[in-house]
């Protein structure tokens, strides 16, 4: 039997919902409160964190260029790859998802082959439990576009791209240990590269931005928005005509001599700028990795050897100075000299009798030179030898540059003296070396080389600029110009007539000593050869040193090093116009009969291997000549002055990169 409606039994039913609902309401109120008022601000935070993002961007390595503005090293912007493990998952539901694939799996077997990484070392950083995992940096173009169709087509989650500053040398191997190399995270690691890094560094820049719940960017946000920063230009004193011509005659030498390794360096005498520098073996610092360590090494400033003779014009010269000799002093030349229990011998084992003091320059005579240094003495001789920059590095902008070793005086015997007047006993690099025979060149000062010409910001404001630096005067005016006359005659007279070039008058000296062992002493049968000399030799514009690390077959600096002297300073003497000082031993123009008139400047046809068709040259002038040859990067060996009469190949020959060009001038 139904029981009958009870008012109060309704009531009591209204207010336990109404209790309910009010509760119910409490509680909404109460969490709302909580939220927006006692944890809003942290938890609006927490929201902003997951609504933005943060874009990093960064902005290429600034440029290094010639003297002229050839780019030598650029950077541009590429694809890096990288994984969020924990992204690599299809999203429920999707079409993906019900296949049932393993997307790590797939991602790694698919991604091996375009990236050159094996399948199981992606899956391991697939499957890791890391947020972010680089996968390869700086990608080329073919393997991003690859890349990017295959996470397209298969819809891979969790692979994303950061573009990153690539460095490219646009020469190859062309100045490789000057210009230097950079490594991971655009950081310069040899070289300009690494003394610069602070400089041409790309700069990074953050911009927020916001993203969807799988972080993913969702337009343009407007927020913080930034341009990457642009990078200063370094320009180099190095003119990249110039380092071919100096790295070409080089590399021939080294071909021809077997040396194990060589360097050369070419300098402005008067202002300390350096204008070429080359280091073999060399690299190219595209891909350094490939190369052995030792290839990276610089070794006009980061090596040591003893110079041998090329170091007799210093000692020359602090006799000069000393009044202890005159270019007409007479030495007994016996043909070999003993001091202790030392004998010192001739380099042909010949004596001369008596000689006067330019004789013992122009022939090397190493009793001479003896004799001298055992008037000098210890003290002298090194105190001299630190006035010309010997026993420290040269300040060149350059990293790992060597200091050299003196003796201590204190330390030094009558034969440790004898053989420093010989160039030996006495440690150096080919760039202090050069340096000291600058200062002979330009009169007596000693300068500070220099190899970056300025750094300019991309505003056109110059951040910084090379400029001649006078260390100190070493020698008087009239001392430099009495061993420049000394060291002209060991060119026209004496054992340096290989350096010769018809035409021009150059100062030199050559240079043969025993190459030092690793484990102390001398190595046997190794020798280090060298010439170094300046030219014109009455207004020298250009100095230069070469030196061959243990020729083999013939060693002596007249015979391997003073040829690449030759060389290289034939071309640039034509190429940048310098005109010859005398017309002797050059040929006359009945010799070639032509007629002198101008010619139009002929265009040098590339062909598609590489190699180039050579034009017609005839009526051209030396400056037109020496820049159409560069252009095809030909050897250029000219004779003579004026406009070109004859060429050794035939207009129209096709010849490859380094051939040799004999054109004659009247």
């Amino acid at each position: 039997m139904r029981k009958p409606f009870s008012f109060f039994n309704s009531k009591k039913r209204f207010f336990g919902l109404f209790a309910i609902i009010f509760a119910v309401f409490a509680v909404v109120i109460g969490r709302l409160v909580w939220l927006q008022i006692v944890r809003g601000e942290d938890l609006g935070k927490q929201s902003m964190s997951q609504a933005m993002g943060t874009d990093v961007m960064y902005s290429p390595r600034g440029a290094i260029v010639d003297c002229n503005g050839e780019e030598l090293a650029v950077s541009i912007m590429a694809k890096s790859l990288y994984v969020d493990p924990l992204e690599m998952e299809d999203r429920p539901g999707s079409d993906v998802a019900k296949t049932g694939r393993n997307v790590k799996r797939l991602a790694a077997d698919l991604l091996a082959g375009p990236l050159g990484i094996s399948a199981e070392s992606l899956y391991s950083d697939f499957t890791t439990e890391a947020r972010f995992i680089w996968i390869k940096r700086t990608l080329t173009p073919d393997e991003a576009d690859t890349v990017t169709r295959i996470i397209k087509e298969n819809k891979i989650p969790g692979l994303h791209f950061l573009e990153e500053s690539k460095r490219y040398y646009t020469k190859k191997s062309m100045a490789a240990q000057i210009l230097g190399f950079v490594g991971t995270d655009d950081k310069g690691l040899s070289g300009i590269e690494l003394a610069l890094d602070s400089v041409i560094k790309g700069a990074a820049t953050r911009q927020e931005e916001m993203v969807d719940a799988l972080g993913r960017p969702m337009g343009e946000s407007g927020l913080n928005a930034t341009r990457p920063q642009n990078m200063p230009t370094v320009y180099l004193t190095i003119d990249s005509k110039i380092q071919f011509v100096l790295e070409d005659a080089l590399d021939r030498a080294m071909q021809e001599t077997k040396s194990k390794a060589a360097s050369a360096v070419l300098m402005d005498p008067h202002t300390g700028a350096v204008l070429g520098m080359a280091s073999r073996p060399t690299f190219d610092p595209n891909d350094f990795g490939e190369y052995p360590s030792s290839t990276w090494t610089n070794r006009a400033i980061s090596i040591i050897y003893e110079p041998g003779s090329v170091f007799k014009p210093i000692v020359g010269c602090m006799g000069l100075s000393e009044n202890i000799i005159t270019p007409q002093t007479l030495f007994n030349d016996a043909g070999s000299i003993k001091i202790a229990d030392r004998v010192i011998r001739n380099w042909d084992g010949e004596g001369r009798g008596y000689v006067p003091f330019e004789d013992i320059i122009k022939y090397s005579i190493n009793t001479g030179m003896v004799q001298l240094g055992m008037q000098l003495g210890a003290r002298q001789m090194t105190d001299y030898s630190k006035k010309f920059g010997f026993g420290q590095p040269t300040g060149i902008e350059l990293p790992g540059e060597e200091s050299g070793i003196l003796y201590n005086p204190e330390d030094m015997y009558e034969p440790d003296i004898a053989t420093m007047a010989i160039g030996q006993g006495i440690a150096v690099t080919p760039l202090q070396m050069l340096r000291a025979i600058c200062a002979i060149a330009n009169g007596g000062e000693l300068l500070k080389p220099y190899i970056i010409d300025k750094i300019v910001m991309p505003d056109g404001r110059v951040l910084r600029e090379g400029k001649k630096e006078v260390v100190r005067r070493v020698i008087s005016e009239d001392v430099a110009s009495q061993m420049r006359t000394m060291m002209e005659k060991v060119v026209s007279e004496g054992g340096g007539k290989p350096a010769h070039i018809a035409g021009y008058q150059i100062a030199g000296k050559t240079g043969t000593a025993e190459k030092l062992a690793e484990q102390g002493g001398y190595a046997p049968g190794e020798y280090i050869a060298s010439f170094v000399g300046f030219v014109p030799a009455a207004n020298p514009q250009y100095a230069m040193l070469v030196m061959l690390d243990t020729p083999q077959g013939a060693f002596y600096g007249s015979q391997v090093s003073a040829p690449v002297f030759k060389d290289t300073l034939q071309q640039i003497l034509v190429a940048k116009g310098v005109q010859p000082s005398t017309h002797e031993g050059l040929p006359s123009f009945e010799e070639h009969g032509k007629d002198t008139k101008a010619a139009k400047v002929p265009v040098m046809e590339f062909l598609p291997d590489g190699k180039v068709k050579v034009p017609d040259f005839t009526g051209l002038d030396m400056r037109q000549t020496a820049e159409l040859v560069q252009r095809g990067h030909l050897v250029l060996v000219p004779y003579g002055s004026g406009r070109a009469k004859k060429q050794s190949l035939a207009p129209g020959t096709v010849a490859a990169e380094g051939t040799k060009l004999e054109i004659w001038f009247e």
